[in-house]
């Protein structure tokens, strides 16, 4: 071979042989920089509460299989926006979380969630043992409201009004936006304890909420006629029966 040539092809191999490992580093540096991509993506959406968009960013980094620390935090903004997405399978990929990762950081959260689960599925029992072993104080503010108000009515559910009406009160004291409903459900649970007083004093400021003016003239007219004030309880439920004429309660509205 021509000398020139030999050279060549002698300079070609060595830039060969020595780009290899660069090229090699650049690949693995490209990978590291999109599984980070993914992660940052996956957790702006999650906090932005975009659910449904952070899912397939957190899963393609789950798959690439990060660091231990890393990889707990992906599975649990995924089994998070499972619940937030009324996944059917919420339960159990909570569930699983937790048996997955005991010492988890977000523990008292996720028992948190799995309470709320079974609250909405009117499994009162369950969700009120999960909620007593959730510390509310460590959810942020918004969460421990609703899961104060779901505790309470768990216990209103499960006939035990004297912790159902503790809990109300807590909540009234602390929520303007659960003040309305405390209101009504400690006005309702007054009722039931024969305490007509309290609980017209209660249910009377709540005949112009829109959640509830089809439900309080029913308890206001029974009340009126248990204090046998009977000319407020006919006034009451004539206007009721105007307003409302097929409602369920209209037919002891006309006894009344």
């Amino acid at each position: 071979k021509h000398p020139i040539m030999k050279k060549e092809i002698t300079r070609l191999i060595c830039a060969a042989i020595c780009c290899a490992p660069i090229i090699g580093f650049a690949q693995t540096s490209e990978k590291l920089i999109s599984s980070a991509n993914l992660y940052k993506e996956g957790k702006e959406l999650f906090q932005e509460k975009n659910y449904a968009a952070a899912i397939p960013a957190l899963k393609a980094f789950v798959k690439q299989k990060p660091v231990a620390a890393l990889m707990q935090d992906a599975e649990y903004m995924l089994v998070s926006s499972a619940y937030e997405l009324n996944d059917k399978n919420r339960v159990e990929l909570l569930r699983k979380y937790l048996d997955r990762y005991p010492d988890t950081p977000y523990a008292n959260r996720i028992y948190s969630l799995l309470a709320s689960c079974y609250f909405y599925e009117e499994k009162y029992n369950e969700a009120l043992a999960l909620f007593n072993a959730v510390d509310l104080d460590l959810l942020n503010n918004e969460e421990r409201d609703d899961c104060t108000y779901r505790l309470a009515t768990c216990y209103l559910k499960t006939g035990n009004l004297r912790e159902a009406a503790i809990w109300f009160e807590t909540l009234r004291a602390n929520s303007p936006e659960y003040a309305q409903d405390c209101s009504y459900y400690l006005s309702y649970i007054r009722y039931t304890q024969k305490r007509y007083t309290e609980a017209l004093k209660g249910f009377l400021p709540l005949q112009d909420d829109p959640k509830y003016k089809a439900l309080v003239p029913y308890y206001i007219a029974e009340i009126y006629v248990q204090l046998k004030n009977y000319d407020k309880a006919q006034i009451v439920a004539q206007n009721y029966l105007s307003a409302y004429p097929n409602n369920e309660h209209a037919a002891e509205m006309y006894r009344i």
